[in-house]
């Protein structure tokens, strides 16, 4: 049947004048500041931690989770020991919260830990373990309860989270020593026995969760105390099964800060933005312990960049504003009788098309319910067509829902004449008097559709396409007509456009390009695109905002066969050129990050550009480092400070190339060992973590050998070794030296390295420190030389 459609939203004037005044006080008119070469609007601004309104007394917010529904986002978190109820907010940008009270007061919700949210089908599901002894299940019609307990005690320790994957199977992760644990489930009630993921923090692991993107399974996971500095956040990465095994990527810690005031980050949930193409972390970081025992934690919210298999955070951020979420083009909950200023009734009024057009790269969400009873036998069988990309009522594309068949199509008008590009059956069991939502993003070749967040249609070789949405039905549905919207993102464009936060790490593929710049995959170890400066002029410039003046380090992860290829760097007011010597690589790998130079950077919106300047060759660029940097002493004393049983660190962690002297002893025949530490940070003491609760190297001497760790918490890795003899009662000077990637020992003043060593993916700043307090051993105090 050839259809001509029209579309629908529906909006009170009450809501509509809310939404208008929310939209100009959030997103008004763009802040403009000084740049570098040019002006950057970075637009409303958030700041961490946030702060709302009835947080639990001496207690806070932690454990955060966030639903997103209708276009509104709820947040959940623990309730306070001895405490009975679950709190919630509600927001409709994530940045402005308003207090919806208690969603529950069941008794057994006393001390609720970790309560997460799941719509399905109608109905929410909250999934909690109060005072951390098993799980239970309670459910409520409304995103705000009440939520009533519908299960026994399942078990299971405590920090439940459920992933419901595209083919509609549901999976159960939660907190186990050593590892995630993951179970299937039958039902939102019912879970099976499951098994240990490849996903630890070497001790207690705690606060999974799992979202899917572009086929990727990602999933994060928290540890090790809640008590600890160094609580923080990984994530894995899978092509495979969300319960399979987990590739690990090389810039975890995804979440990590020991600094006063900005510690203990983690137990995350991460959630879809606005313009329903970006992500946000929501995650709480430690205030201290409050009078009766608990933890005392803060909101913090930071937003997730997507490249490949990669998955990073444009952040952590604290105290200093950022960009905040970007709203969608177009909103409205049209509901019946949609108003005249946003849509036009088509055809025979049963449907609506917005006045606004999309771009040819979109993305577009409906909210719906077909009809608010069930069919009675003697009416028509519903279907609703959702409109996007509608050119003229001969050229446009929709989502068509069939009652009848109970399948999901793709379907495409062009010159008049309509064609079934793709169709799929719904999800078992589906009632269509409930509310449901459908999502189509239009991006380059492919077209994709999505059901309650499952993607049950993907048509490539469809060329995006812009124009109008709307909504279209027959005689047999009576749909409602909820949060409708779209945005100019898809496929994760708006990572692309973020203004980037400095200090921090900024993908090469989401800058903008300068010149005729190459994106290529598949030539990275961990998954992600890099971009390619072929010709001279080439490059990549990143628009970020700066917390705090200062100097900061700016580095960079080339490939190996960049050398010899010259990089101009542009950042501050000034550019350095900057040749890339074979001797700045690492000969294991085929990557490695090289320092650029040391740049004065002041507080705002600035732009850095990296572009190819001559050379042998092109460079291959997987991202660009932003770190914070201090003056290094000369000749300077250090005896570092206790901090735990067997570790005391001292300095700067913003030192970068520096060289470290100090007398080596050996007392007494030993077997124990000593140890010097250097470029630390994130340093971390608690009873209940990792032993190697810090991210540096570690030079260890025992048995007349030296051995160099690099070591990342519970990743500690022997990386180079060499011999030093030493007789007991004797005394070495020894000499480490520190220069971009690279590190050298010496003894003796020798000429010679005893140990030499290049990290393809370096530590490039950071503390000094000892370890070890074997009276078999005496280190001297420690003498930093800047090297200049």
């Amino acid at each position: 049947m050839n259809r001509r459609t029209s579309i629908g939203i529906l909006l009170s004037a009450g809501a509509l004048a809310v939404i208008i005044t929310a939209a100009a006080a959030l997103w008004g008119p763009a802040k403009k500041e000084g740049a570098d070469n040019m002006t950057i609007a970075i637009g409303q601004t958030m700041q961490n931690p946030l702060v709302l309104e009835q947080e639990w007394e001496d207690y806070g917010i932690g454990d955060p989770f966030v639903l997103r529904h209708d276009g509104k986002y709820y947040l959940y978190c623990s309730t306070k020991d001895w405490r009975v109820g679950v709190k919630a907010w509600s927001s409709d940008d994530l940045v402005t919260w308003r207090y919806e009270g208690l969603v529950t007061e069941e008794p057994l919700t006393e001390g609720a830990y970790a309560p997460e949210v799941v719509y399905w089908n109608g109905s929410f599901y909250m999934y909690t373990s109060p005072a951390g002894k098993g799980h239970y299940v309670l459910q409520s019609d409304k995103p705000t309860g009440p939520f009533v307990v519908k299960t026994e005690n399942l078990g299971l320790t405590i920090d439940g989270s459920v992933f419901i994957d595209d083919d509609g199977k549901w999976l159960f992760t939660h907190a186990e020593s050593g590892g995630i644990m993951a179970a299937p489930m039958t039902d939102p009630f019912t879970i099976e026995p499951g098994k240990k993921l490849n996903t630890s923090l070497g001790h207690w692991t705690e606060g999974s969760m799992i979202v899917k993107r572009n086929g990727r399974y990602f999933i994060t996971y928290t540890g090790n105390h809640v008590f600890s500095r160094g609580y923080r956040v990984n994530y894995g990465v899978s092509r495979e099964a969300p319960d399979g095994v987990y590739a690990i990527p090389e810039n975890n810690p995804l979440l990590i800060s020991t600094a006063d005031g900005f510690s203990g980050l983690g137990h995350s949930s991460t959630v879809m933005g606005p313009d329903m193409d970006s992500y946000y972390l929501i995650y709480h970081d430690l205030v201290g312990r409050s009078a009766e025992g608990p933890p005392v934690r803060r909101l913090n919210i930071d937003r997730l960049a997507f490249n490949g298999d990669k998955l990073s955070v444009l952040g952590p951020t604290h105290g200093t504003p950022v960009q905040a979420p970007a709203p969608p083009a177009f909103a409205d909950i049209p509901e019946y009788a949609p108003p005249a200023d946003k849509w036009e009734q088509v055809g025979d009024g049963r449907g609506w098309l917005s006045r606004s057009a999309a771009e040819e790269r979109h993305t577009a969400e409906f909210n719906f319910v077909l009809r608010e009873e069930a069919g009675d036998g003697a009416r028509e069988e519903a279907t609703l067509d959702m409109i996007f990309a509608y050119e003229n009522e001969g050229d446009y594309r929709a989502a068509r829902l069939d009652e009848a068949s109970m399948t999901l199509s793709l379907v495409e008008v062009e010159d008049g004449i309509e064609k079934i590009e793709a169709s799929g059956p719904l999800p078992d069991g589906m009632d269509l008097t409930k509310l449901h939502t459908v999502r189509a993003e239009s991006d380059g070749d492919s077209v994709k559709l999505y059901w309650d967040g499952l993607l049950r249609i993907e048509r490539k070789g469809l060329q995006a396409r812009g124009g109008k949405i709307g909504y279209a039905w027959n005689e047999g549905a009576n749909p409602r007509l909820r949060y409708t919207a779209f945005s100019n993102e898809a496929g994760g464009s708006s990572d692309r456009k973020a203004i980037k936060p400095v200090p921090g790490s900024m993908e090469a593929v989401h800058g903008t390009p300068i010149g005729r710049p190459e994106e290529r995959s598949g030539i990275t170890p961990d998954g992600s695109d890099a971009l390619v400066l072929a010709r001279k002029g080439d490059g990549v410039s990143f628009p970020v905002h700066v917390a705090r003046s200062g100097d900061y380090l700016l580095s960079a992860s080339v490939s190996n066969a960049s050398a010899g290829s010259l990089l101009a760097i542009e950042a501050g007011g000034k550019t350095i050129k900057r040749k890339l010597e074979p001797s700045l690589f690492a000969d294991d790998g085929e990557w490695t990050k090289v320092s650029l130079g040391l740049f004065e950077l002041e507080t705002g919106t600035r732009r850095i550009t990296v572009r190819l300047a001559g050379g042998s060759g092109e460079v291959a660029l997987r991202y660009v480092e932003a770190a914070e940097a201090a003056a290094v002493p000369d000749n300077a004393i250090v005896e570092p400070s206790e901090i735990g049983t067997d570790k005391r660190f001292g300095g700067d962690a913003g030192w970068t190339d520096y060289d470290v002297s100090f007398d080596l002893t050996l007392n007494e025949e030993t077997i124990d060992e000593t140890s010097v530490l250097l470029r630390t940070t994130n340093e971390s003491e608690f009873p209940d973590q990792v032993a190697d609760s810090f991210m540096g190297y570690q030079l260890t001497f025992r048995n007349g050998r030296v051995v160099l760790y690099r070591v990342s918490y519970e990743n500690v890795e022997e990386v180079e070794s060499g011999l030093l003899a030493i007789a007991p009662g004797e005394t070495k000077r020894v000499v480490a030296k520190l220069r971009g990637a690279a590190l050298s020992v010496f003894a003796d003043g020798g000429e010679e390295p005893i140990l030499t060593w290049t990290d393809p993916n370096a530590f490039l700043h950071g503390r000094v420190g000892k370890r070890g307090l074997s009276e078999a051993w005496t280190v001297s105090p420690l003498t930093i030389a800047s090297f200049k």
